[in-house]
């Protein structure tokens, strides 16, 4: 491709609302440009990007025998829903699975944030990737293996991270990330925050006292009441009622930690709660900042509690009236709550439940989402060899290419423009003809572009008639991998030099060299 025909100008400076690296490189490098409503064009360097991209994803893919579908956008169903109805057409025996099947489509993202670039663009390209099987816990690492070593590959730093009971997804961890991670550095796991959980040490080991009142004048927070009484936060239960259309819930938690808000919606429903009012906390038998679970209506009250409580004995709790609490409340003794639900907010620290390590907690950007096999339905079924029915399983992946195209920004660029990674870049030369107006350097660079043309190889071609300084400049802003270049001196002698972008030394080569020096890019398939 020629440059004085490529749609796309490179640009001195980014959009005043470009905060990322990458928003601002592939808008400056002639990429992509914002629109109205959060959305991006793609210009043809962006465009042939992201084909780039999706072909090499596709490459694996084909290579497992993975068929490329198109599936019609629907506003009653998913691509999920829509590729069960074609399964329970299409596959009916064990011969056919698995099957492996993937598209390209464009979602629709409803909460878009502006100033995260093609991370929080309102429209997005991805790629679907759909997996049936006749049974749960057949092997589905290929797929698996496939994303992991494209990561590596790209070295771009995945973190598989559980986001569901059953789904889990591949972040890159970004300081500008919009979900946060909890992680363990000692055996991997790792969760969504909301999602992640730890474990709560045993009770001390000391006897149950008897439960008495006690005066804490002005003690309504539990800072105040620690302070007060002179112990840990940690001895105390920290309690707040909550209420959905009137419906009051008791929510019991270690004094010392915060109620996960995410976690908190996911017990009750829903995410219209408030606090309760006054006379709410009145029906039920609660006095706001001495409340206790304990002496409350149940029949009006639904209490659930954290187990992080199970780790304290002979707790301080609120008496439900004002200025004084109860020492020594102890578990199921004193009371039992309705539900034991994870509700705490995990801290920096926190035991790993898979090991025990601490946790680290970090921002991220999810790039893969993965749905857990789960059964297609009762009317969706394959026989096997036998001639009996069985459930067909379906998993499924869905590869955000708007993202994956930001997160490799994000990861090889400088400070000069865009590095990219040898297999994931639009182009795998750029090829710079300088004083192009001189006759031998305009036949020696389009001699050198058809050459590399025949053998496969993808040129950008610098055919401007514009100074050494501008081309080289767009060159490094671009990106590609290897940087060829003509000029009058070469042209006369039958050389080109060339100097890759992710580093190193210009070099002067003949034909043979530069033969051997292509040979370090990755042979297009």
């Amino acid at each position: 491709m020629h440059i004085s025909s490529l749609v796309g100008k490179t640009l001195r400076h980014p959009p005043s609302e470009a905060v990322l690296a990458s928003h601002q490189l592939l808008v400056r490098a002639g990429y992509v440009r914002g629109v109205d409503g959060g959305r991006f064009a793609y210009l043809p360097l962006g465009q042939r990007t992201l084909h780039r991209l999706r072909e090499r994803i596709g490459r694996w893919l084909a290579a497992l025998g993975g068929q490329e579908v198109w599936l019609p956008a629907a506003a009653d169903a998913s691509a999920e829903e829509l590729l069960i109805r074609l399964a329970g057409r299409e596959v009916d025996s064990y011969r056919q699975l698995p099957v492996l099947l993937f598209q390209t489509a464009v979602r629709a993202v409803p909460q878009f944030r502006g100033r995260s670039g093609l991370f929080g663009a309102a429209e997005r390209p991805v790629l679907d990737i759909f997996r049936l099987t006749g049974a749960e816990i057949e092997e589905e690492e290929p797929v698996a293996a496939i994303l992991n070593e494209l990561g590596e590959e790209w070295a771009l730093p995945l973190v598989w991270a559980e986001v569901h009971t059953r789904d889990r997804a591949a972040f890159y961890p970004h300081p500008a990330g919009d979900e946060e991670l909890a992680h363990c550095p000692s055996c991997g796991y790792a969760a969504v925050r909301s999602w992640a959980r730890t474990v709560w040490p045993e009770p001390p080991d000391e006897p149950e006292l008897p439960v008495e009142e006690v005066a804490t004048p002005g003690c309504d927070t539990i800072a105040a009441l620690a302070d007060f009484l002179g112990i840990p936060a940690w001895r105390t239960l920290k309690v707040v009622f909550y209420s959905v259309e009137g419906r009051v819930t008791c929510v019991v938690i270690r004094g010392d930690r915060a109620v996960d808000n995410d976690k908190l919606a996911r017990a009750l429903g829903t995410d219209r709660y408030y606090l309760s009012l006054e006379e709410e906390l009145a029906a039920v038998g609660a006095v706001g900042g001495y409340a206790s679970p304990m002496g409350l209506d149940r029949r009006r009250v639904r209490v659930i509690a954290d187990p992080s409580v199970r780790s304290g004995r002979n707790l301080v709790s609120g008496a439900n009236r004002p200025d004084y609490h109860l020492r020594n409340v102890n578990l199921p003794r004193d009371f039992e709550p309705d539900e034991w639900v994870d509700l705490a907010l995990i801290e920096p620290g926190d035991p790993c439940p898979g090991c025990g390590s601490g946790l680290t907690i970090y921002p991220a950007f999810s790039l893969i989402l993965h749905r857990r096999p789960t059964p297609c339905g009762p009317s969706v079924e394959y026989l096997d060899a036998e001639g009996r029915s069985h459930p067909l399983w379906l998993a499924s992946w869905q590869i955000d290419l708007a993202r994956l195209l930001a997160a490799l920004v994000e990861a090889h660029h400088d400070e000069h423009g865009i590095v990219w990674p040898r297999t994931g870049a639009p182009f795998d030369v750029h090829l710079l003809a300088l004083d192009v107006h001189h006759e031998a350097v305009a036949a020696r660079a389009q001699a050198v572009y058809e050459r590399l043309q025949s053998q496969g190889w993808a040129v950008l071609y610098d055919d401007r008639n514009v100074s050494a300084g501008v081309k080289f400049h767009d060159a490094d802003l671009i990106g590609i991998p290897l940087r060829l270049t003509v000029g009058k001196r070469l042209a006369q002698e039958g050389l080109v030099e060339a100097r890759w972008r992710d580093g190193g030394e210009r070099v002067t080569l003949d034909d043979a060299g530069l033969e051997a020096e292509l040979a370090r890019l990755k042979k297009p398939s």
